[in-house]
């Protein structure tokens, strides 16, 4: 199956484009090699501009105390007590952070020397910085892990929160068999009272084929279209779909 996941509103994007931004560097960090040291410094640097901005750490902080308010209003099961304990605890976590903001790194000059190389047109190039080409070659690849882990490790508390408030909002989907028209379209009927904000959606991998959409409060609307133009989609799609329940 191809698996896609699709925010339904600009807030979700956006926590949705932090939570892979810590995603991707700590599996960079992880596969440590030859030259990834170049895309750590470049993804670490990306993570700082975004998770060292004041209304990130706001921002979460309110979505998680509104879906605390929701859970403590549903029936007090073994799982929603569970699920209300990790989010306080995330909140909790996240009140104490205290990281410097802005995209300055002070008095730390080889970090600040490849943050401004990393924005030439060039980028990061190694025979331009002799002090980068010391660290590489003096450092093994563990401890060039551990001094990235030291770096974003400030950072940990706004990834665990994010990570803990999506896998609740995902833990609400529920598929569901549809099939589409000839033509790929499909028109998919939302619960208003409900508020929603992430679709899944599992197509069969022989056909190839990615959905696009457009949605409101009432209708999620998809088109399904293939990578291969030269294919004219004839007959129904069939595939799941799950949509988040708040």
């Amino acid at each position: 199956m191809h698996k896609f996941e699709l925010p339904l509103n600009e807030r979700i994007r956006r926590l949705i484009s932090l939570e892979n931004v810590f995603t991707r560097l700590n599996n960079q960090i992880n596969n440590m090699n030859a030259f990834s040291e170049f895309s750590c410094f470049q993804s670490y640097f990306h993570m700082h501009a975004v998770a060292s901005r004041a209304d990130i750490k706001i921002e979460i902080v309110q979505e998680l105390d509104k879906l605390i308010t929701k859970k403590k209003l549903l029936s007090k099961t073994k799982k929603n007590l569970e699920q209300i304990k990790k989010l306080v605890t995330a909140k909790k976590d996240l009140d104490k952070l205290n990281v410097t903001q802005g995209n300055f790194f002070g008095n730390d000059k080889f970090l600040q020397e490849i943050k401004t190389a990393s924005i030439s047109p060039s980028g990061i190039v190694s025979s331009d910085l002799p002090r980068l080409q010391l660290w590489i070659q003096s450092n093994s690849p563990k401890t060039k892990q551990n001094y990235f882990i030291k770096k974003i490790e400030p950072y940990i508390p706004i990834f665990n929160s994010l990570r803990t408030y999506l896998e609740i909002i995902r833990d609400t989907i529920k598929f569901e068999s549809l099939s589409s028209l000839e033509n790929g379209l499909v028109s998919y009927q939302l619960d208003p009272a409900a508020k929603h904000d992430l679709i899944q959606i599992q197509t069969p991998q022989k056909l190839n084929l990615f959905p696009n959409l457009t949605s409101n409060k009432y209708t999620i609307n998809i088109q399904f279209n293939s990578t291969n133009k030269a294919i004219k989609l004839k007959k129904p799609i069939k595939f799941k779909i799950g949509v988040s329940h708040q």
